[in-house]
């Protein structure tokens, strides 16, 4: 693992609002959708965070089998990264009051509480980078 590029990773990560996210369908064909980055604007570690509703098509394929890809392209640099891992809901109360915002209130959700709001987080296990000198990959 170089650390130089996990840096890189996280930069692209934190610079970009949003990311497609791609999961495996129950008849076993990708789906990639696109969800929003917000949780991850800060981030200092590639543990990320999603929200998602508790009656979405996403959750289940992710219940029903938890690998994924995450990618994210910046615009401006052109620099790209696909992250490769796992994604799981969180259960544990804790967390999931760590992340809410009331702003998600926007989306319906009442609070950490609420069974709708459904945090995600995803740990990641290999990586792909674009950048100007091309591609770097790794496990991680």
């Amino acid at each position: 693992m170089n650390n130089d590029e996990i840096q890189s990773v996280i930069d692209v990560v934190r610079a970009c609002p949003d990311v497609q996210l791609c999961t495996i369908r129950m008849d076993g064909y990708p789906e990639t959708r696109h969800v929003m980055n917000a949780m991850n604007n800060d981030v200092s570690t590639l543990e990320l965070h999603f929200l998602t509703g508790c009656d979405t098509p996403k959750l289940k394929q992710i219940i029903q089998n938890p690998k994924c890809c995450l990618y994210y392209f910046n615009p401006e640099n052109r620099h790209a990264v696909r992250l490769f891992g796992e994604i799981a809901p969180v259960t544990d109360m804790a967390i999931r009051r760590e992340y809410w915002r009331d702003d998600y209130k926007q989306f319906g959700y009442t609070g950490a509480d609420d069974p709708e709001y459904t945090l995600l987080k995803f740990t990641p296990k290999l990586y792909k980078f674009y950048d100007a000198d091309g591609l770097k990959s790794g496990m991680l």
